[in-house]
């Protein structure tokens, strides 16, 4: 018996259908699958002479490490105040824009959206959903190392 053009159209249809859910399956199990997931190692990476970090203020710099061969590059804040030397991410929390500093406000600024920080990280005013990411950093051989999941 030769099946109805109905059924060929129903029988393609569900298909096509089949296929395009594993594409957007195989992809979902990948997040959560343990191998995905593999626990990351915080590696410490020079960023700066002790000399030469700021005494008071603001300074930001561009740190380029090396991972399995490829070299990366990451934006950091530097902020030194009374209450201490903190490191953080010059990638806004909303979008990923980089902010930039306001020296009259003493606030991070987003360009994009406008969204703002505190000194310490913290959002203030704008979209961003998180504060500023914040990096532990550590002082070997007088320089401030930085540490970054690997």
């Amino acid at each position: 018996m030769v099946p109805s053009r109905r059924d060929f159209i129903k029988k393609a249809l569900a298909g096509v259908l089949f296929i395009l859910g594993l594409g957007f399956l195989i992809p979902g199990l990948r997040i959560f699958s343990p191998v995905g997931n593999r626990h990351k190692e915080l590696v410490y990476f020079p960023l700066i002479l002790e000399e030469e970090v700021p005494r008071s203020g603001v300074k930001k710099i561009e740190l380029t490490y090396a991972v399995s061969g490829k070299e990366r590059k990451v934006r950091v804040f530097i902020v030194s105040t009374p209450n201490g030397l903190s490191v953080f991410s010059a990638t806004c929390t909303h979008l990923g824009c980089l902010v930039n500093y306001n020296k009259e406000k003493h606030e991070f600024v987003c360009p994009c959206h406008g969204g703002r920080y505190d000194l310490n990280g913290k959002n203030i005013a704008g979209p961003p959903p998180a504060p500023l990411t914040r990096f532990p950093i550590q002082t070997q051989n007088g320089m401030v190392a930085v540490g970054i999941k690997v």
